[in-house]
């Protein structure tokens, strides 16, 4: 069987934070976050890492403003 394809993969957290922000402004924390939480229950570990990390950089990056 195939391994599935996982975000990280396929896309950099730099680019998903950017991403983020443009759909979602404000809400875009908890937007990822709400990815983040899917993708967790879905045991999709690497997925889950990775909204983390976008998490991560979309609250550190609020901190700093």
């Amino acid at each position: 069987m195939d391994a599935a394809l996982t975000i990280a993969e396929l896309a950099s957290p730099e680019r998903a934070v950017i991403t983020a922000i443009e759909l979602y402004g404000q809400d875009a924390a908890t937007a990822v976050a709400w990815c983040a939480l899917d993708a967790n229950l879905a045991g999709r570990t690497a997925d889950y890492r990775f909204w983390c990390q976008v998490f991560r950089s979309l609250t550190d990056r609020s901190t700093k403003q």
